[in-house]
């Protein structure tokens, strides 16, 4: 399972395409793809601009390679629970509640990463960049994790509320109980001046982690016994 960003070994070389990896990273995320130079990357990582072509042949590879990454780092947060939910899907032997369990861990997971971990905060600003205006390689991110994640949730979503999990409107509601977790990265200014804080702290955690636990409770019972 990978929790960190573009793993590598010690060898130098390595250590150097690492570098340049995450300095793409960090500045694409603060100027976008087109106003963030080779020369702006290769700077912030130490290496001159001819390293960039050296491991990654150009600029767009380099950051094709980025959101490999960021796919492959996706992928191994929820790793363990995905391998183990789809198991059980495949077997049969996932039931409505056990269902709901699920999705408390991978919201429960996602909420965890997204205040508290350092690795998901610098992906942060190219995340956002790639929902708000897609770059030509957001289909590798798109199809390494995004999709695999989406049409998990949604599909566990279709076990704890009897609804089908292609349609539609369960597409949708999987994207909005997804949506509850990511207000607190992509909006926290608002809800940091809300509280009066600077942080969002473990306690603070602790309650958001209760509430869509809570949030759950009620909708996913409550489809289940709605009349059609």
């Amino acid at each position: 399972m990978q929790r960190e960003l573009f793993p590598t070994s010690p060898n130098k070389g390595e250590q150097a395409r690492r570098k340049l990896l995450l300095a793409a990273l960090k500045k694409i995320g603060e100027k976008g793809y087109e106003n963030a130079s080779v020369r702006d990357i290769a700077d912030e990582a130490g290496q001159n601009v001819a390293a960039i072509a050296y491991y990654f042949g150009n600029k767009e590879k380099l950051y094709t390679t980025v959101l490999e990454g960021i796919g492959a780092y996706l992928g191994g947060i929820f790793g363990a629970i995905a391998e183990e939910t789809r198991t059980k899907l495949q077997s049969g032997t996932l039931d409505p509640t056990g269902a709901m369990d699920v999705m408390k861990r991978m919201l429960r997971t996602l909420l965890g990463q997204q205040v508290e971990d350092e690795e998901f905060e610098k992906i942060r600003l190219v995340m956002i960049r790639e929902q708000s205006s897609p770059s030509e390689s957001f289909d590798v991110l798109y199809n390494k994790a995004l999709k695999p994640l989406h049409e998990l949730f949604a599909t566990v979503l279709g076990v704890a509320t009897g609804e089908d999990p292609t349609s539609t409107k369960t597409i949708l509601r999987a994207h909005a109980l997804f949506g509850q977790v990511l207000a607190f990265k992509i909006a926290r200014t608002t809800i940091l001046r809300r509280l009066g804080v600077k942080n969002l702290t473990h306690d603070h955690l602790a309650i958001i982690a209760t509430i869509l636990d809570e949030h759950l409770g009620l909708i996913c019972p409550g489809l289940k016994g709605a009349t059609p």
